[in-house]
């Protein structure tokens, strides 16, 4: 026989399960297993597509789109998803969770294509868990969104800048379908952007840098300068 709910409390469900009565705390992921699945594994389809399936483990859910598999344990958030549906029948919510914790987890893949658009100028590398956005072998950007430049002897320096431009919202297209980037996401790639055609009218970035990276730097602006009026 599968559990039952006999009583509710402010923060207690009371269960009736297998002749004795046991408690489980008042959350929405308790009362969607056991009011709505009886117990059993939760199995939900919000449509041919896109649908949960619960582990063998409580609260640990196998999620799908498009054939994309992703494990979430926020159960929460996902019974918050399946009554958004029962009730208003709107899988938005439960499209939005899975494309945000999709980011997450494919991140170095998905930034690997974003800056793909950079060709050789900008190398995206990983060690020890942490990826850095390398520009021209003298700029940086971490996975933080923090930059740096080289030293005059090979060390990576703070770097103080301000992403330029509208960063309120880009996209990229996946399997699952466009997914915005999120802030951190937004603020590298407006970095990496800037540190590619470097502002040297920019005093407070500008002046951070070693003489001799200032210098290279407004060589190569001339040089581009002079290249644009010979064309």
């Amino acid at each position: 026989m599968n559990p039952q709910i006999i009583a509710e409390r402010d923060n207690t469900l009371i269960l009736f399960d297998s002749g004795k009565v046991v408690t489980v705390p008042n959350t929405l992921y308790n009362q969607v297993k056991y009011r709505d699945f009886k117990g059993d594994r939760i199995s939900y389809h919000f449509n041919d597509d896109m649908y949960i399936q619960e582990t063998y483990d409580n609260g640990i859910f196998n999620a799908f789109i498009n054939e994309e598999t992703l494990n979430i344990r926020d159960s929460v958030a996902l019974c918050e998803c399946i009554k958004e549906h029962q009730n208003h029948n709107n899988s938005e919510k439960y499209e939005l969770l899975f494309k945000k914790l999709y980011l997450r987890e494919n991140k170095d893949k998905i930034m690997k294509e974003m800056i793909s658009v950079f060709g050789e100028r900008v190398d995206m590398r990983t060690r020890d868990d942490k990826t850095t956005y390398v520009i021209d072998d003298r700029f940086m950007v971490d996975d933080h969104g923090v930059s740096h430049y080289k030293s005059d002897v090979g060390h990576w320096k703070f770097l103080c800048t301000v992403a330029q431009g509208n960063l309120s919202k880009m996209s990229i297209s996946t399997k699952i379908g466009d997914i915005e980037l999120e802030s951190t996401e937004l603020t590298i790639m407006g970095k990496i952007g800037f540190l590619l055609a470097p502002d040297i009218t920019d005093s407070v970035f500008f002046h951070q840098l070693s003489e001799k990276m200032q210098d290279v730097i407004k060589q190569e602006i001339q040089l581009d300068s002079s290249s644009l009026g010979g064309t």
